[in-house]
């Protein structure tokens, strides 16, 4: 018979900044700090098209924000489960204008380029098939190539949405290529959908801009918070407040009927959210905590594997789970009430400075790494303060 593991001995969390250990190093190099100013084709998403008069009312009753047939803005959104859950966070880009539209659809109908994670393009087509029905509009997924997306941004550029020349709402620029602000968090830049006839440096919107690489717009998302694509926002297991949809501008909680609503709804005028994505900085158990996250190509540890099931752990249980992150920097779930200093109820908040957090690194020798999550400012600002509950004399 085969022995069983012995029971591993308790550990005092509160011990472990003065505990020496060995970490393993990362077997490839990690990638530059993100430039000041650059650009990222994002090869990990798609676009689906859907053209015809009924393609803004079907997309109305399925997508969490508000689609005005009126508007020419693209914005962020979310497609649930009936239970409220995330099935796909998604950009839409009203095409009507654009070069695209002229080409493709070729008539005055009303035309819109869903961006999803390219490995959920299949699960996406099957959804929006399962509700067509009988609404008059076409739907294809481009083909890889067609037009390609891009993540543009430049250094001390606060772009905000605005209105072009091009039409009220509009976001097409003097080429015809459709493009909008990043407005997720503060200092994303833009999208831009691009034909890829064309070398980057030809195109007047990306001007003095090069080619700085996927991992770039990866670690600029990790350091502000921003969770993307089914990897970071697991298929129907989270609610779109968890992944911070709602103070990201992909809900309109103003809007009709749509799938998944009720709990949405339900959840934010009367619930209370306690763990939410934020960004963390992951490092050495043997120093202090970093003040604020910064990335640092030279880390030598080895960052966990993406894996929900990676707990954090604290002394008072797991209050957060692990998401995904480039050397020092990732993202994480987090109880907000026990990892941060926000307070989200009515109740004192059992926040310390002094509590640590912990989680176990790639290596094969098991290494504990120390955990620090931070609440970035745009979402301080965005977050509601608890109502305080007053007794009627």
């Amino acid at each position: 018979m085969a022995a069983t593991n012995p029971r591993q001995p308790f550990v005092c969390l509160r011990r472990l900044p003065k505990t020496k250990r060995t970490y393993s190093t990362t077997t490839t190099p990690l990638p530059p700090t993100p430039p000041p100013s650059g650009a990222a084709k994002l090869s990990t998403r798609r676009l689906i098209s859907l053209h015809g008069p009924d393609a803004p009312k079907f997309l109305q009753g399925i997508l969490t924000n508000n689609v005005n047939p009126a508007s020419h803005s693209p914005f962020f959104a979310a497609f649930l489960t009936a239970q409220g859950k995330v099935l796909h966070d998604v950009f839409v880009y009203p095409t009507l204008g654009s070069t695209f539209h002229a080409e493709h659809n070729k008539t005055e109908d009303p035309g819109y380029l869903v961006e999803v994670d390219a490995q959920q393009t299949s699960n996406l087509l099957k959804h929006l098939k399962r509700h067509k029905l009988r609404s008059k509009f076409q739907l294809r997924l481009l083909e890889e190539g067609e037009l390609d997306i891009w993540a543009a941004w430049r250094e001390d550029q606060k772009w905000t949405p605005h209105t072009n020349s091009s039409g009220e709402g509009s976001n097409v620029d003097a080429e015809g290529n459709i493009s909008m602000v990043d407005a997720r968090a503060a200092g994303l830049g833009q999208r831009i959908l691009l034909p890829s006839t064309k070398l980057l440096e030809q195109h007047a919107s990306m001007e003095g801009l090069s080619d700085a690489g996927l991992d770039a717009y990866t670690i600029r998302r990790y350091t502000r918070g921003v969770p993307e694509g089914q990897d970071e926002i697991p298929r129907d297991d989270v609610l779109p407040m968890n992944t911070n949809f709602d103070i990201m501008g992909g809900i309109d909680f103003k809007k009709g009927c749509y799938v998944g609503q009720e709990l949405t709804i339900r959840t934010h005028h009367t619930g209370v959210v306690r763990r939410r994505v934020l960004p963390v900085s992951l490092f050495d158990t043997s120093s202090q905590p970093p003040e604020k996250i910064s990335y640092d190509p030279d880390t030598t540890f080895a960052t966990p594997e993406r894996d929900a099931a990676i707990a954090i752990e604290g002394k008072r249980g797991k209050p957060g789970k692990w998401i995904n992150g480039v050397g020092n920097v990732g993202l994480a779930m987090c109880r907000l009430e026990l990892m941060t200093d926000l307070q989200v109820t009515g109740e004192p908040s059992t926040f310390s400075l002094e509590d640590r957090f912990v989680v176990k690194g790639a290596s094969a020798e098991e290494q504990v790494l120390g955990v620090k999550a931070f609440v970035p400012d745009w979402v301080k600002s965005k977050i509601r303060a608890p109502k305080v509950q007053r007794r009627v004399e």
